[in-house]
């Protein structure tokens, strides 16, 4: 039967099974294959045009029970009178499963389009500086959500996590909960090492009201010390207010279809 078939063809029918088998595996190689080659390009420093004057939040939000289906959400805001001066909504598709530590993948370029659409479109409210519901540094390449968004868009940027990502020698144990506790002000604040004690993150206290921090890391092209004093200036909860009005605005398109769907 195969005697008419090339030879490309035959090895074509034995290696499908394999890919299929271990599409994950391969998967997994091209990501990191990617990240490897875009982490030569971050930059843990400030690097953005004159004063921050415009920050923006993404926040992706899910329909119920539909991993596929979501809206993404730009909310752009005035650093200093934390008033919107521009917000966008898109429903959007997942093209790529979630893959834990793989985050951007899934994520990264549904966030370039909304930026590219707005850089286009409504190039006044173009952000200085973007934060992301995630983590920049804080990973375990050190090439988060943040991190990959920044590289990609070419865009100063920042991460901003609700609970520590964990990895070797960077636990949620009992000294972590300890220096939490130790967190009394807003502004309070204590660096997150990782194996190699290396400073990768921070823990904030963003209000008086909450006691749970959040973790602040860089993305791109922005320091930690400025990351923090972004996220300091503009929150008025504990989740700073870009990320938050953007987590708001892509619940209520999702309910509002549901109502009217």
């Amino acid at each position: 039967m195969l005697d008419n078939w090339e030879g490309w063809q035959i090895l074509v029918i034995f290696l499908l099974p394999l890919i299929f088998l271990f599409r994950r595996s391969i998967k997994i190689l091209y990501f990191d294959t990617y990240q490897l080659i875009l982490k030569q390009r971050v930059e843990f420093k400030d690097r953005y045009d004159g004063d921050i004057k415009y920050v923006g939040g993404i926040d992706i939000s899910f329909i119920k029970n539909d991993n596929i289906n979501a809206c993404i959400s730009l909310a752009v805001l005035d650093l200093d009178t934390l008033e919107t001066v521009f917000s966008r909504n898109e429903m959007i598709k997942m093209t790529c499963d979630y893959i834990p530590g793989y985050l951007a993948f899934r994520e990264t370029p549904h966030i370039a389009q909304i930026l590219k659409t707005v850089k286009t479109q409504f190039p006044g409210f173009y952000p200085d500086v973007l934060i992301v519901d995630g983590n920049g540094r804080l990973h375990k390449k050190e090439f988060g959500l943040a991190c990959q968004t920044g590289v990609t868009c070419d865009i100063p940027c920042i991460g901003v996590a609700k609970n520590l990502y964990q990895m070797e020698g960077c636990l949620r144990d009992d000294d972590h909960k300890s220096s939490i506790d130790k967190l009394n002000s807003p502004g309070e604040r204590f660096e997150i090492r990782n194996v190699k004690n290396v400073v990768i993150g921070c823990a904030v206290r963003t209000t008086a009201g909450s006691t749970k921090p959040v973790y602040v890391s860089q993305g791109h092209r922005v320091s930690l010390e400025t990351a923090c004093h972004v996220v300091m200036k503009c929150s008025r909860y504990r989740v700073p207010e870009p990320v938050r009005l953007a987590d708001i605005m892509s619940r209520d398109v999702l309910r509002q279809l549901q109502v009217n769907g």
